[in-house]
C-alpha cells in the first residue's frame, strides 16, 4: 500500500512539474489571422460582415449545423448587436457573437461559447479598400489562464480556428462576388465631346494600373501648361472573354502641339450617352460596366465608344474611398 501511495505521489508530482513547465513554455495569448481578397467595394463587403443577419449565408460554422436556432438582437451594424445560436453539442454547441465596436470598416467582436464547453475569445474583422480590390482580415484572439495554456501543446488553434476562418472568408468572397453586386444608377445624358491627348495601347486588364500611371506621368513632365485638363480613359474595344482592351489614357486639351513623344489625339464628338457614376476603388468598376451593358441591352441600344472621366483619382486623392469615375457609353 505504501509503495502504491509513494508511486502515486511521485506520479502526481512529475505530472505537476511537467504541467508547470509546459505552462511556462506555452504562450498565454494566441492570435489567429486569415485574409482574403474580394473584388467588390469595401462598403459592400463590410455591410455583409457587420450585419449578423447575413452571417448564415457565408459563415462556415453555421453551415455545419443547418438545424441550429439563430436569434438576433440589437440594431444590426451597430455596437451591442448580437447573434446567438443553439445547436447540436457535437457540432456548434451554443454561444453568441457580439459587436463590440465599429471603426470605419472594422468591427471588433467578442465570441462566447457556453456549450459544450465554456470559452471566451475576441478579435476583429476589417475590410480595407486597396483601390483595386478589398482586403478582408479576420483576427481571432484567445487568452488562456496560467496552467490552462499548457493545453496548447496538443491544441493547435491556428489549424483548428484558422480552418474555419479560411472557409468562412472563402464563402464570403464567393457570396459577395456572385450575389452582392451593388446597385448602379444609370441615366441618359448628353456627352459634350472634346479633344483628348494621350497614349493608346492594347493590353490585359491587369496592366491598366501601370499603363495609366505611366501615361499620365508623361504629362507631368511637359512644360506646356495647357496640358492640365481632366484625366480620361477611352476604351475602343472591350474583350470580356480574354480580359483585354484597346485603351487610351489621356487628358482633355485644346492644344494639338504637345511636345511629348508618343502622344496621339482623339476628337470625341458630342453624343447621347448612358452614364453611371462609380465611387470608390477601381476593383469594383466592372460592376458599373456590367450594369451599363445590361441596361443597354434592355433598352435595345448599342454604344460605339466607352469613356471614363476621373475627376477624383489617385493623383489628387490618396483615399480610394473618395475616388469618383464618370462612365459614359456613347450611343450609336
Amino acid at each position: 500500500m505504501k509503495k502504491f501511495l509513494r508511486f502515486s505521489f511521485w506520479l502526481i508530482f512529475i505530472i505537476g512539474v511537467l504541467l508547470l513547465g509546459l505552462a511556462f513554455l506555452e504562450p498565454r495569448d494566441v492570435t489567429v489571422t486569415r485574409t482574403v481578397v474580394i473584388q467588390a467595394p469595401a462598403k459592400v463587403v463590410f455591410d455583409n460582415v457587420v450585419d449578423f443577419t447575413r452571417w448564415p449565408a457565408w459563415n462556415a460554422m453555421f453551415r455545419t449545423d443547418s438545424a441550429a436556432k439563430i436569434n438576433y438582437s440589437g440594431t444590426m451594424g451597430q455596437p451591442g448587436s448580437i447573434l446567438a445560436w443553439i445547436g447540436d453539442d457535437g457540432k456548434i454547441g451554443a454561444g453568441l457573437i457580439r459587436n463590440e465596436g465599429v471603426e470605419g470598416t472594422m468591427m471588433r467582436y467578442t465570441f462566447t461559447v457556453s456549450r459544450p464547453a465554456e470559452m471566451l475569445a475576441d478579435g476583429y474583422i476589417s475590410a480595407k479598400d486597396s483601390g483595386l480590390y478589398t482586403i478582408v482580415t479576420w483576427t481571432f484572439h484567445k487568452h488562456f489562464e496560467f496552467l490552462a495554456n499548457a493545453t496548447l501543446v496538443v491544441l493547435d488553434l491556428d489549424r483548428y480556428i484558422g480552418g474555419d476562418l479560411e472557409n468562412s472568408l472563402a464563402n464570403l468572397k464567393t457570396y459577395i462576388e456572385q450575389y452582392a453586386e451593388p446597385i448602379v444608377d444609370i441615366k441618359e445624358v448628353d456627352h459634350p465631346g472634346y479633344m483628348v491627348a494621350g497614349i493608346r495601347d492594347s493590353m490585359q486588364w491587369a496592366d491598366f494600373t501601370s499603363f495609366f500611371g505611366d501615361a499620365y506621368s508623361l504629362f507631368l513632365h511637359t512644360p506646356d501648361s495647357s496640358i492640365t485638363g481632366p484625366h480620361v480613359g477611352i476604351y475602343y474595344q472591350w474583350d470580356t472573354l480574354r480580359h483585354r482592351a484597346d485603351v487610351m489614357a489621356g487628358v482633355v486639351t485644346g492644344n494639338t502641339l504637345v511636345p511629348v513623344n508618343g502622344i496621339i489625339f482623339s476628337q470625341l464628338p458630342p453624343s447621347r450617352a448612358y452614364m453611371a457614376v462609380h465611387k470608390g476603388g477601381y476593383g469594383s468598376l466592372r460592376h458599373a460596366h456590367d450594369a451599363l451593358m445590361r441596361y443597354e441591352a434592355v433598352m435595345g441600344r448599342t454604344h460605339w465608344l466607352v469613356v471614363e472621366e476621373y475627376p477624383t483619382y489617385p493623383g489628387n486623392e490618396p483615399d480610394s474611398n473618395k475616388w469618383v469615375t464618370n462612365i459614359y457609353y456613347l450611343l450609336q
